[in-house]
């Protein structure tokens, strides 16, 4: 390496420290997103959009337990309200995976956003959710469109449970 080589990258490597040290970076800061969803989910005639499709309970929500498989449609919502703007769809499965069947789900799930939202792409999560905790923490796996890279989590909230209708309310942190 020549003299003049040299006295570049050292250069570079001061420049860099003293811009670290004033705060400053050569390398963009992640964006962070904050978003707040409700997963409407029906559980009833005519149109339930949560079916146990096997195992203990299949085709009759009040007998699931440990072994269930749940599949699931839901609508998500800009608000709590069965009216409020439709957003997308969140798709997915899961089972009741502990003995005592108290637990929730062990859900994969993704969120489709509808074209004319104000979200373009998907958020796929994982995780448990549901159970005697009031607000589940998830894993956020991955996204595409606006949210191609993205990373974080989401507590998930009930509403609203009655036999027939749950609704949650996400909050989504994600940096990307």
């Amino acid at each position: 390496m020549s003299n003049q080589q040299v006295g570049a990258v050292a250069l570079v490597a001061l420049a860099s420290w003293a811009l670290a040290k004033l705060g400053y970076s050569l390398v963009a800061a992640p964006k962070e997103s904050r978003l707040t969803l409700h997963v409407h989910e029906i559980r009833g005639p005519p149109k339930p959009t949560l079916i146990a499709a096997a195992g203990p309970g299949a085709n009759d929500l009040t007998k699931i337990g440990f072994g269930s498989f749940l599949v699931f449609d839901n609508e998500i919502r800009d608000g709590p309200d069965r009216g409020s703007p439709l957003l997308g769809r969140e798709r997915g499965y899961g089972p009741i995976s502990d003995l005592k069947g108290e637990q929730g789900i062990q859900l994969t799930s993704t969120m489709f956003f509808n074209p004319q939202s104000r979200y373009n792409g998907t958020l796929s999560f994982h995780g448990n959710v549901g159970g005697p905790n009031p607000i589940t923490e998830l894993l956020v796996l991955g996204g595409t469109g606006d949210f191609r890279g993205a990373k974080g989590y989401a507590l998930v909230e009930t509403l609203k449970a009655t036999p027939l209708e749950v609704v949650f309310r996400w909050s989504i942190y994600l940096s990307y």
